[in-house]
C-alpha cells in the first residue's frame, strides 16, 4: 500500500529489470494483468496499480480526471525512486498513460496503448456517460453487470464466461464513488493525438478487429502518419481476456526491443 494525499493506493511490485507498469482499465482492477505478470515478472520489474477508486484503491474526490490518476502515478514511482518505466495501457489505462506520458514526458521509456484511443469522447459519448451516471445512482450493481456483458460480443460469452463472470465479480466490488469518478475523468478527457505525432520514445497501439469501445477504425487513423506501431489481433475489447496469449506475446516482443 501507498499513501498518496491521505488516499490508500494498492499495488503489486513483483521481479527485477527495467521497470513496466501496468494500467488496467474502467471497473477492472491490477488483478486483470495476473498471467501476464507471471511472465513479465521473470525479465521485468512489474507494477501493477490499482487506479483511484478502483481495485482496494481509494477514492481521492468525486472526479478522478486522467491527469489526477497521472500525478497519483507519479507520486508512486517518485517514492520507489524510479527513473523511467514502460507504461501499459488498456482501454482506461491507456487514456491514463497518455496523461502520464504529456505531464512527465522525461520518465517514459516506451509505450503500449492496448484497446485505448489518444482521442477524446465524442460529443454522443459524453452524453452516454451522464447517461450512465444517472443509470449508477439508481442501481450501481445493475449498472455494473450491463457495463461487463456489453464488452464482449457473443461469440466471447460462449468461449471465455467463466473469465467474464469473474471480470463481473471483480467489478461489482467498485465504489458507486469510484464508478462515478472515473466516468466523469474520462468524459473530460483532452486529446492528446499529438502525443503519438511528436513523442521521441517507442510506441504501440494494439487494436481489436470487433472492439465496440475503441473501434478498429480509429486505431488506423490515429496511428496513420506517426511511427506508433499497430499490432492488430482477433476478438474484442478486453483482449487481455479473449486473445491473452496473443497480447502477452505481442506484449514481450515489443518490451524485448524497447522495454
Amino acid at each position: 500500500m501507498f499513501n498518496y494525499k491521505n488516499t490508500k493506493i494498492s499495488y503489486s511490485d513483483s521481479g527485477k529489470g527495467n521497470v513496466v507498469l501496468l494500467l488496467h482499465g474502467f471497473l477492472e482492477d491490477a488483478t486483470m494483468w495476473k498471467n501476464i505478470i507471471q511472465h513479465l515478472e521473470k525479465r521485468y520489474r512489474v507494477i501493477a496499480v490499482d487506479l483511484l477508486g478502483h481495485g482496494k484503491s481509494e477514492c481521492n474526490g468525486y472526479i478522478h480526471t486522467m491527469e489526477d490518476q497521472a500525478d497519483m502515478l507519479f507520486a508512486l514511482i517518485s517514492d520507489l525512486r524510479l527513473r523511467k518505466v514502460s507504461l501499459v495501457g488498456h482501454s482506461m489505462g491507456g487514456y491514463v498513460a497518455l496523461a502520464f506520458a504529456e505531464l512527465y514526458p522525461d520518465h517514459i521509456r516506451s509505450m503500449i496503448l492496448l484497446n485505448s484511443s489518444a482521442q477524446p469522447d465524442t460529443k454522443e459519448r459524453k452524453i452516454n456517460r451522464d447517461r450512465a451516471i444517472e443509470v449508477v445512482k439508481k442501481n450501481s450493481k445493475a449498472f455494473v453487470r450491463m457495463a461487463v456483458q456489453n464488452l464482449f460480443d457473443a461469440d466471447a460469452h460462449k468461449l471465455v464466461s467463466d473469465q467474464i463472470e469473474t471480470l463481473t465479480q471483480q467489478a461489482l466490488k467498485t465504489p458507486v464513488q469510484g464508478i462515478i469518478a472515473a466516468l466523469e475523468g474520462m468524459k473530460v478527457r483532452i486529446d492528446r493525438e499529438a502525443l503519438l505525432h511528436f513523442s521521441p520514445y517507442p510506441k504501440l497501439m494494439i487494436a481489436s478487429e470487433n472492439d465496440t469501445i475503441i473501434p478498429l477504425e480509429d486505431a488506423k487513423n490515429q496511428t496513420e502518419g506517426t511511427d506508433v506501431a499497430l499490432e492488430i489481433i482477433p476478438g474484442g475489447h478486453v483482449s487481455t481476456i479473449e486473445q491473452e496469449a496473443k497480447v502477452l506475446s505481442i506484449i514481450s516482443a515489443f518490451l524485448r526491443k524497447n522495454g
